[in-house]
């Protein structure tokens, strides 16, 4: 049995997480998730139902006979380990991690689950890790972005990661650095993958797509600026945003200011279906990521995966570890980051040569299905999980 534990489960963004433990379920093994916080009022991913997993949420603040009541076993069973963990918690400011590690902990034992992990190297990362350690269970982090490089989240990192035996992540691009900050232990590049989907020809006359939360390293107003420069050559094209976010707002002021509010719709977030249908409805997607002053930025957007096993064909930009999967007149268009003009060009070319649109969707769609698929990196986690490793009693 694995035993995930997540800062909030399950949430619209990372549906990629509910297909991976599908896909671990799907392989014979036994999951049980901890929440760290409750979902949001949002739609779910379709996958959701189909979970085996036993869900819990964890108390955010553990009364003090809970937090007893976890502990003291933990403490007689493993005291070395418990006063260590205890120190570093008042030292390091995790304290009320250790508080919840400790009901963690204690479900991992009740479970004999043989192995704990996180997806994103936030406290849930804290949490998870001092829980393995004092259930005496392995522990393995998935890291993805912003976990990694913002300038809130990029401080702790070494100390969440430094209990692991083993980190995974998308990219090349994320594993270098990783291995810097944590050089004893071991980084496994697992890429992302994404369910394969039915052929069909991105149609000549549809929508200019764009998918993304609406925070300012997906680079959303660089994709309205460039469209409003599509816009006299195009008049009947629109674009449609798909998700939400905190600089809506501005970004809807910005189409005001460039003349094309009437013709950028503002979809809101949207469940999985509604996303593959906009696959299916528009012409082309375009994601203009970047880095932002604060270090924030993208690892690599499952939106851009989803297109790409859809045959829709992708503009992108040439950031972070994006060409490692949408390679430059191969499997799509690379532009540089924060260029609306450049960006523009690259809509425009698939636009008019539908010849050369349609090959970069056929070879992005192969690419998925050769490269990307649930077969391979679910075993591929299952290597790094170890699950020949048996618990004591």
């Amino acid at each position: 049995m694995i035993h995930y534990v997540s800062k909030r489960f399950p949430k619209l963004t990372e549906t990629f997480v509910v297909e991976e433990v599908l896909g671990l379920e799907a392989a014979g093994e036994r999951v049980i998730i901890d929440s760290l916080e409750p979902p949001l009022d949002e739609p779910r991913s379709p996958g959701t139902a189909r979970l085996r997993a036993k869900i819990r949420y964890v108390p955010e603040d553990p009364s003090r006979w809970q937090s007893f009541a976890a502990h003291a076993p933990l403490a007689l069973r493993r005291p070395r380990t418990w006063l260590r963990l205890r120190r570093r918690a008042k030292a390091d400011g995790t304290w009320e991690e250790f508080r919840r590690a400790g009901l963690v902990a204690r479900r991992t034992m009740a479970q004999r689950a043989r192995h704990v992990h996180t997806h994103f190297a936030y406290y849930c990362a804290d949490v998870g890790g001092m829980a393995a350690a004092l259930a005496g269970r392995p522990f393995t982090v998935t890291a993805h972005a912003n976990d990694i490089w913002q300038d809130r989240n990029a401080p702790h990192l070494a100390r969440r990661l430094s209990r692991a035996a083993g980190i995974v992540t998308p990219t090349e691009y994320n594993a270098r650095h990783l291995r810097e900050v944590v050089p004893d232990v071991p980084v496994h590049v697992v890429p992302n993958s994404v369910t394969e989907a039915e052929q069909f020809r991105a149609p000549a006359d549809g929508p200019l797509l764009c998918v993304g939360r609406l925070v300012p390293k997906k680079g959303i107003d660089t994709v309205i600026a460039a469209f409003a420069e599509l816009a006299p050559t195009w008049p009947e094209l629109t674009l449609e945003l798909i998700g939400e976010g905190h600089i809506e707002d501005e970004l809807r002021e910005l189409a005001a200011s460039l003349g094309v509010e009437g013709k950028v719709a503002f979809l809101g977030p949207q469940p999985p279906d509604a996303v593959r249908d906009a696959y299916r409805r528009c012409s082309l997607i375009a994601l203009a990521c970047r880095i932002t002053q604060d270090g924030d930025r993208d690892g690599l957007p499952i939106v851009l995966l989803e297109a790409l096993a859809h045959g829709l064909p992708v503009v992108t930009t040439d950031a972070v570890g994006i060409s490692e999967v949408v390679k430059h007149r191969q499997t799509g268009l690379l532009v540089p980051p924060d260029d609306p003009a450049a960006l523009a060009a690259g809509i425009a070319e698939l636009l008019s040569d539908r010849a050369l649109a349609d090959e970069l969707g056929a070879a992005g769609r192969r690419f998925v299905r050769d490269r990307l698929s649930w077969d391979a990196k679910i075993e591929s986690l299952r290597d790094v999980f170890g699950l020949s490793w048996a618990p004591g009693p």
